[in-house]
């Protein structure tokens, strides 16, 4: 009897030692997962993209962005440029446009404006098999206007460079032409281009305009009878093409001593001069770079003025081009404080546009 009770003794205690066993394991799966363990490391690598694809830069102006995209970070003129994967060890190719002026085109002679080219060059380049390079033009601000304008040429291309992108300081540009010869490659640079890849950024400086060079397009413009801001010309231009384009003026007044009326465009920063037959015979710039323009250092460049006018309020310069149309130049009168005011605005005339034959009024001249 004493050894049956031992004996179930014996197996209880076996099953409190294997119950006991169980519920340590149970505890002890059911408890709060702690950093390192499977668990965490299973979906770090699932969503934790981070980790298997860190921006590694492979040059110093470019990083990776995405597992199929890389970028080349210019911050010297403020933009970056997405490139494919492929790309990924590409290399930058850095030469200089030249400018034709425009009564330069059949000497070939270049002007004086030049800026850089940026080319990103496909990594599988090689001088035996070249592959197209994506080519990027920079202009500062001042330029790209000229350039449109026509002051001055790149090329003999009848098209120009087409805009990628602008930040403060300067324009991007793709060259036109730039893959007339086919080479290899054009048609994945052509798809990269597709994609809108330039993204500018904004300068920490703004590139300065030259008033030189300023003063220089006013005047070559004003050859054409144009102003800096503004594609309508006198003379050949009415107030009804304007009209189609800006729609109503914001007002418009009739001066009689500046012999006709005057539509007001306020958000152009233009006011058009306009006669009893619509021509439009001066145009009136009040373009925010004029700011820059001192009347001293308008002198020192343009040299003496044909005309110079002084009142109590403003003195008025103007210059004769080598049209029929003249460029006047408006100052605030120097005083003691302010003795080299800066330009408030100047206007193209086309003078013969200011007479009126049936009443024997000879018009202006300035």
């Amino acid at each position: 009897m004493r050894s049956v009770i031992m004996s179930n003794s014996k197996k209880l205690m076996i099953n409190w030692t294997i119950a006991a066993l169980a519920l340590a394991l149970i505890v002890g799966c059911s408890g709060p997962n702690k950093p390192g363990n499977g668990q965490d490391q299973t979906n770090t690598a699932t969503t934790g993209q981070q980790n298997t694809n860190a921006n590694t830069p492979n040059s110093p102006s470019s990083s990776s962005t995405a597992s199929d995209s890389i970028v080349y970070k210019n911050t010297q003129y403020g933009f970056n440029f997405t490139l494919p994967e492929s790309w990924k060890n590409y290399s930058i190719v850095s030469s200089q446009w030249e400018a034709l002026a425009q009564e330069s085109q059949q000497t070939g002679k270049t002007a004086n404006e030049t800026g850089p080219i940026i080319s990103i060059r496909d990594p599988q380049w090689t001088s035996k098999i070249p592959r197209q390079d994506i080519p990027i033009m920079v202009f500062t601000l001042d330029q790209w206007v000229s350039l449109q304008q026509g002051i001055f040429h790149i090329g003999a291309a009848p098209i120009g460079p087409s805009e990628l992108g602008r930040n403060n300081s300067y324009v991007f540009a793709l060259p036109a032409r730039y893959n007339f010869a086919f080479p290899a490659g054009y048609e994945e640079v052509e798809t990269i281009l597709k994609s809108n890849p330039l993204q500018a950024a904004q300068t920490a400086q703004l590139q300065p305009v030259s008033m030189e060079s300023l003063l220089s397009n006013m005047m070559a413009l004003g050859e054409q009878g144009k102003v800096i801001n503004s594609d309508y010309a006198v003379k050949t231009t009415t107030i009804e093409d304007v009209e189609k384009a800006w729609g109503n003026a914001d007002k418009t007044d009739y001066i009689a001593t500046a012999k006709g009326s005057y539509a007001t465009y306020t958000n152009h920063n233009v006011v058009f001069g306009i006669n009893k037959g619509d021509q439009i015979f001066e145009v009136r710039c009040y373009d925010n770079r004029l700011a820059g323009l001192t009347l001293a250092k308008t002198k020192e460049v343009l040299g003496t003025p044909a005309y110079d006018a002084k009142d109590s309020n403003q003195e008025i310069i103007g210059y004769a081009t080598d049209s029929e149309f003249k460029v006047e130049m408006v100052f605030p009168q120097p005083t003691a404080d302010q003795p080299d005011p800066v330009m408030d605005h100047y206007n193209v005339l086309y003078p013969n546009g200011t007479v009126n034959e049936m009443t024997g009024d000879p018009g202006r001249q300035w």
